[in-house]
């Protein structure tokens, strides 16, 4: 009895199927989805991409939080010319605090401190696009989520729900509300209209945008145009008023 005991515990501990969760994993089969990263990786690992805690090393080394392959978090990019920064990502771009270090032999390091979106240093002040146009509007607001995401939504107002001023054009008949006649965007990246809506005096429009950072131009009913560059992926609400 003793012996059949001991044989099946034997072939339980032979069988059992291995955890499937976030486990280690230094295997190419778990991959990082930059080029400069993509040699070697130890760390996390979901769905077959870095995911959670890890290391990746290519031309460049990053330690820190992915997800789904990026880096996604915190964590420290070390370059090949020895400067290295440290601080928050989003999708592989720096998106928030960090910092950059240059080393420089016998001297201290040369630090830039303060906030990155996209990419681009903001500052000491974390402003995530630039707004060509906002005095053409008596009020203006543009807001990201925090989180990532891929579409705009404009929501343009006016009082009198007229895009020149005029309430009611020569035969009396009411005026139109100021819309967003064409939206265009460079470095080859695709808009697609989701949903347009029009009230007596508010438009609403939502685009999809197939990459960030995202430069767009766009065109208004009354002639008036605007240049929006937005650095980092998310859900972007824009608010413009006109109180005409």
């Amino acid at each position: 009895m003793k012996n059949c005991t001991v044989r099946i515990i034997f072939l339980l501990v032979i069988f059992l199927p291995a955890c499937p969760a976030h486990a280690q994993d230094t295997s190419s089969s778990c991959k990082v989805l930059m080029l400069n990263l993509g040699v070697s990786y130890k760390g996390d690992c979901k769905n077959g991409l870095a995911d959670g805690q890890g290391e990746a090393v290519g031309r460049h080394r990053y330690i820190g939080i992915f997800k789904r392959g990026l880096p996604n978090g915190y964590g420290t990019y070390y370059y090949e010319d020895s400067s290295y920064y440290a601080g928050y990502f989003l999708e592989g771009l720096k998106e928030g605090k960090g910092e950059t270090h240059y080393l420089r032999s016998g001297k201290a390091d040369s630090t830039i401190k303060g906030y990155w979106s996209g990419n681009e240093f903001c500052g000491k002040k974390y402003i995530p696009y630039t707004f060509d146009g906002g005095s053409k509007f008596d009020r203006y607001d543009i807001t990201p989520t925090p989180e990532t995401g891929r579409t705009i939504s404009f929501e343009i107002s006016t009082t009198s729900g007229s895009p020149t001023g005029v309430p009611t054009d020569f035969q009396g008949k009411p005026g139109y509300v100021l819309r967003l006649d064409d939206l265009n965007a460079g470095n080859n990246i695709i808009l697609r209209l989701l949903s347009q809506i029009d009230t007596p005096t508010r438009t609403f429009v939502t685009y999809d945008i197939s990459a960030f950072p995202a430069i767009l131009y766009g065109t208004l009913s009354n002639g008036d145009s605007f240049k929006l560059h937005l650095y980092k992926s998310a859900k972007w609400t824009v608010r413009l008023y006109v109180n005409k």
